[in-house]
């Protein structure tokens, strides 16, 4: 039963993701290139509409699916995240981030399409921005309204890594709160390196500390 789960899964559910990705850019592609917003909270909107469409997808794959959440501080905040799967971008959709601004690896920035968007949206290549212009550009989109999203571990390939001191120097930096999120099971209905959609029980965290509510 769980090899019949596992190859629904990958061969209808991860075909109509992949196409629900394709077809809804081939429809926003022109609003967005007519529209031009120097800001990139269109694009960055855009992504978050794409990004809902996933997380339905990973419903409809899950064995079971829960959303732990709370409400958030008000004003921008830095949201980390740990990471352990591909899918782990878009389940930050779940939680109602929609103009987010997210620092990543520059492998994403050679694909053929995502690139595209990582440079419309301003995303931010953590791998060869020097640090004081990353610091500026997240000045910048803070003020547009932005929250920052990072993925401490640096990498999927690596679910026990240890977090890098990034996102806690840009709070202080920025003088922004930290909001912890926890993603568990993502891992194990897509790991790194694999192209097999399993079932899995998957919970996305949010954690408010008390102190951060109140601000």
């Amino acid at each position: 039963m769980g090899c019949l789960r596992t190859f629904f899964n990958t061969v209808f559910i991860g075909t109509a993701a992949i196409l629900w990705l394709a077809f809804s850019s081939v429809i926003a592609a022109p609003f967005l290139y007519f529209k031009k917003d120097k800001t990139g909270r269109a694009v960055r909107k855009f992504v978050y509409i794409q990004s809902c469409g996933i997380v339905k997808f990973i419903r409809l794959a899950a064995k079971s699916f829960k959303i732990e959440t709370a409400p958030r501080p008000q004003g921008s905040c830095i949201v980390a995240a740990n990471h352990a799967s591909a899918l782990d971008l878009y389940t930050i959709s779940a939680f109602g981030f929609d103009n987010v601004l997210y620092i990543t690896k520059g492998w994403v920035f050679k694909l053929p399409f995502f690139r595209y968007v990582m440079n419309g949206a301003g995303y931010i290549d953590a791998e060869k921005t020097p640090p004081e212009k990353m610091l500026a550009l997240c000045r910048k989109t803070v003020q547009n309204g932005c929250d920052i999203v990072l993925f401490p571990q640096g990498s999927r390939k690596n679910p026990q890594a240890r977090f890098k001191s990034g996102a806690f120097y840009l709070a202080q930096q920025l003088d922004l709160p930290v909001v912890p999120v926890a993603l568990k099971g993502t891992q194990n209905m897509l790991p790194a390196g694999s192209f097999t959609i399993k079932s899995a029980d998957i919970v996305l965290s949010l954690y408010i500390p008390k102190i951060l509510a109140a601000r």
